[in-house]
């Protein structure tokens, strides 16, 4: 693909109202523009490019064993001109190239969830993100959590401020503050939010600021898309944020809606039947998918 097309594909997937020479142009302003920038990218992308793991769904149910495709390509191809979704490795390197090639300082970074009980030891390096160095301040720039994301950018200063969106709180602490060290392994700073009903923040993943190789991404790809028993190998997971504090998820057979209004409408249901899994998927999530697709990703979400 030719990469002086990327930020026209980009900005019309996302509908954005601004053509690319204006936002080349914020991009070469001030620090404080170009947050305000990458803001407004991070909200038109989490609602417009949803998270999903079919693909990896549907390479199990075919006795297969392979990785995500992430070379710029085959992305740009699935998750612009095709209007799929995808996990966290494919959402960080699209973006990634985007503030690139708008001329910005970007490296890939590798990071360790700790959301949910029972751990003991840190995880893997399963999580990808980005960090984006504007005149030398550091932020943390990332679409591709899923339902949780931060739909803003991040600071890596210990003087920060939690920042609301329309999903509740986020913030970066120093990993030492809010980590016993035999759970930090090499983590410097933790992500941390809380939503509107949420007394306290919570560590959602943490990370070094280590530029990662290709190879490293490569590995953490593979392993997040083939490790069986794992959250994104076992069963259909697709989240889509709608806006003014609304959310679609589907994790297994189950759906779950926060419908935005004067008041959130939320409710709650299993998906019946292979026909409603599809008209889910399109209703819900704006992926139009043939049967052939997912009739067979149906079948693995019914062993849960």
């Amino acid at each position: 693909m030719s990469l002086s097309s990327l930020v026209s594909r980009y900005a019309e997937r996302l509908g954005l109202d601004s053509p690319e020479d204006v936002l080349r142009a914020r991009a070469r302003g001030t620090v404080d523009d170009v947050v305000d920038l990458i803001d407004e990218l991070l909200t038109a992308h989490v609602r417009s490019i949803c998270f999903e793991n079919l693909d990896v769904i549907a390479a199990r149910a075919a006795g297969e064993v392979r990785g995500i495709r992430t070379d710029l390509d085959s992305l740009t191809a699935k998750l612009l001109d095709a209007g799929r979704g995808g996990y966290c490795h494919e959402h960080a390197t699209l973006i990634r190239a985007l503030l690139r090639e708008l001329g910005l300082s970007a490296h890939a970074i590798l990071a360790r969830v700790h959301l949910g009980g029972g751990r003991t030891a840190p995880g893997g390096l399963t999580h990808q993100a980005t960090i984006v160095d504007l005149g030398g301040r550091r932020f943390l720039v990332d679409p591709g959590f899923g339902g949780g994301t931060p739909q803003v950018a991040l600071a890596l200063d210990e003087e920060s401020q939690p920042r609301m969106t329309e999903h509740g709180e986020h913030r970066l602490v120093p990993a030492r503050i809010v980590l016993e060290s035999e759970m930090r392994a090499e983590a410097e700073w933790a992500l941390q939010s809380r939503t509107s009903a949420e007394q306290e923040f919570r560590t959602v993943y943490a990370f070094a600021d280590i530029p990662r190789e290709q190879a490293d991404l490569e590995v953490s790809n593979w392993f997040t898309a083939t490790k069986p028993g794992t959250r994104f190998t076992g069963a259909p997971v697709v989240a889509r944020t709608l806006g003014n504090g609304g959310k679609a998820s589907i994790e297994g057979r189950q759906l779950r809606v926060v419908r935005p209004g004067e008041q959130l409408d939320r409710f709650e249901r299993a998906v019946a039947d292979a026909a409603d899994f599809a008209a889910v998927l399109r209703e819900e999530f704006g992926l139009d998918l043939h049967r052939s697709f997912t009739d067979p990703i149906w079948e693995i979400a019914l062993e849960r």
